[in-house]
């Protein structure tokens, strides 16, 4: 017989759910794990990384399940820790990314109900609205069972952070194992569903009788991993695909049959189109409701939609037919539908106006941009990064004003190669989501295009970055202000004459990385921001690039306009 603390008993659990890097900050709750770490952590493939805040480690957590598909854990200290950490739990929350959340409290003496005791509130309450499943340890014997009830849960249906409690007298007390019983490791895969037989048939005819159909991606292509079975339709129908913001990068924005979902084509494909195929789409505010006139009225244009859970398929748009299944599951059951019904077609004829406008589109984005110099419009320094990456590099994009250029010219060129929180639109994640990115893509280059603002929120984990061995290349957009805010206030007042606490103290982020035996760098041309970008990624450390942008032209960014006019239910 054995004895283990129930901390070790749950860090064995999780470890038995497969390699997975552990996101926390060392804690007297449960200093236990971190014994635990330096003893077994290697040769179980459970990486420990200390952040300088809890709400950036979840951040960390959630860039790595965002580029790998698997769930990474957090382990959140009693009271401050799991407030600190629930920011970023939220986020994921919002943007249905699996995590694993443990949280502590401090004794049971002490808890539930409060008797006065220090760092205590009722957290499983607080996080039972933002987590899929809910759970506090009160039988050391079931904690197991629990993980793996846990990773069930983060990972069927819509994905989402689930969240353990454990009081630290528990998590520190020690238990004969014997009749402990160790969960298998959760089969994702075998979490898949299929779609009705009859409503993939009938939606298979739908496609092929159709003379113009179009596919429009949601975020959950990329959360399922239904890219490749995307394209491939796409491919065989001949037909346009456009995505939504959280989708980008399902479809290679270069491919054929890519339509940018900036570029007003998007909107008049999905105008126009008397047959839309929506997979993983949930019709919110960025796909515009899927409302007319950027959707085509109902009257004229029916609508399929394949989603894995019921209740997101009929919100704010009907549909026609609805495919209740995992993405990858029933597009291949659909290709084969198809398959059965006619031979490849040609592409569309409309698919080449599209393309065609679309590319004097992206000629009128860079002539607008590519001769400004000292100051740049931020425009170009995006440009000038998506030049020097390779197309496999991951993009991580983070600010208001900052995040709308991006969205114009940085393009997104594979499946879970850009990191944005398109739903939520948390401030901050660059940073950490940059790291957390690279170590689940290591042999990745990572780059990190942020405004300033946005880059102050969490620019000591720079120092995480540099610790842990987590090089990445982050161009900060400095107009010395909140940009956003800015144009937010300009359409409030009517005019641009004054701005009210808009304004931040000039800082140089190069220097503050300097600081922190980083790589820095301050650039005002392109040319001295080519050079920078050389040196920055042959320096193989975290590296900041300060760059001097237009605070003129970054007031008015390229897709506010639509933002404002065209937000509306009705």
């Amino acid at each position: 017989m054995s004895e283990l603390t129930c901390g070790e008993i749950l860090i064995e659990s999780l470890a038995n759910q497969g390699p997975a890097p552990v996101f926390s900050i060392p804690d007297g709750t449960y200093n236990i794990l971190f014994k635990w770490a330096h003893d077994n952590a290697e040769k179980r493939g459970m990486t420990f990384v200390t952040p300088r805040h809890e709400a950036a480690g979840v951040h960390m957590a959630d860039a790595f399940a965002r580029v790998t598909g698997r769930p990474a854990i957090t382990v959140l200290g009693a009271g401050p820790g799991a407030a600190n950490g629930l920011a970023g739990v939220i986020c994921a929350h919002c943007e249905d990314i699996p995590m694993v959340v443990v949280s502590t409290t401090r004794r049971t003496d002490l808890i539930y109900p409060p008797r006065g005791g220090m760092q205590v509130f009722d957290q499983k309450a607080v996080f039972e609205s933002v987590c899929k499943f809910n759970a506090r340890v009160t039988n050391v014997e079931r904690i197991p069972e629990l993980v793996g009830t846990a990773y069930r849960e983060a990972l069927t249906g819509i994905p989402g952070p689930v969240h353990i409690e454990i009081p630290e007298d528990i998590m520190n007390k020690k238990i004969d194992t014997k009749g402990i019983e160790f969960t298998p490791k959760v089969d994702a895969g075998a979490l898949q569903s299929a779609g009705d037989a009859g409503a993939v048939e009938e939606s298979a005819k739908l496609l092929v009788e159709s003379e113009e159909p179009m596919i429009h991606a949601g975020a959950a292509v990329i959360r399922s991993g239904a890219w490749a079975e995307l394209i491939e339709l796409a491919e065989y129908l001949g037909c346009p695909v456009t995505t939504s913001p959280g989708a980008r990068g399902s479809i290679p924005e270069d491919h054929p049959n890519s339509i940018h979902t900036a570029c007003g084509m998007a909107r008049a494909a999905l105008s126009q189109s008397k047959l839309v195929l929506a997979v993983g789409c949930k019709f919110g505010e960025l796909d515009f409701f899927g409302k007319a006139p950027l959707w085509g009225p109902t009257a004229n244009q029916k609508l399929i939609h394949i989603h894995i859970s019921p209740e997101r398929v009929g919100v704010n748009r009907k549909a026609d037919v609805a495919i209740v299944g995992s993405a990858p599951v029933v597009l291949r059951q659909l290709l084969e539908a198809v398959k059965s019904l006619t031979p490849k077609r040609e592409p569309h004829k409309r698919l080449k106006q599209y393309r065609d406008i679309q590319n004097m589109w992206e000629q009128g984005l860079r002539a607008k941009v590519e001769n400004t110099d000292a100051p740049m419009a931020t425009g170009r320094m995006i440009l000038e990064a998506r030049g020097f990456f390779p197309r496999e590099a991951i993009a991580v994009m983070d600010g208001g004003n900052t995040s709308l250029w991006s969205t114009h010219y940085n393009k997104i060129l594979g499946p879970r190669r850009l990191m944005w929180t398109s739903e939520f639109g948390h401030l901050g994640t660059g940073v950490p989501f940059a790291i957390g990115a690279k170590l689940a893509s290591p042999d990745s280059p990572v780059y990190l295009i942020s405004g300033d603002g946005a880059f102050g929120f969490n620019l000591m984990e720079l120092e995480t970055a540099r610790r842990i061995g987590t090089p990445f290349v982050a161009l900060v957009a400095a107009d010395i202000a909140w940009g956003m805010e800015k144009t937010a206030q300009q359409r409030c007042f009517g005019h641009s004459d004054f701005y009210v606490n808009c304004d931040h103290h000039p800082a140089r982020y190069d220097k503050i990385a300097q600081a922190l035996d980083c790589f820095g760098a301050y650039v005002e041309t392109a040319d001295q921001l080519k050079t920078a970008l050389k040196e920055a990624s042959a320096a193989n450390v975290p590296a900041v690039i300060h760059v001097a942008v237009d605070p003129v032209a970054n007031v008015t960014p390229p897709g506010a306009e639509l933002w404002v006019g065209s937000h509306t239910t009705k």
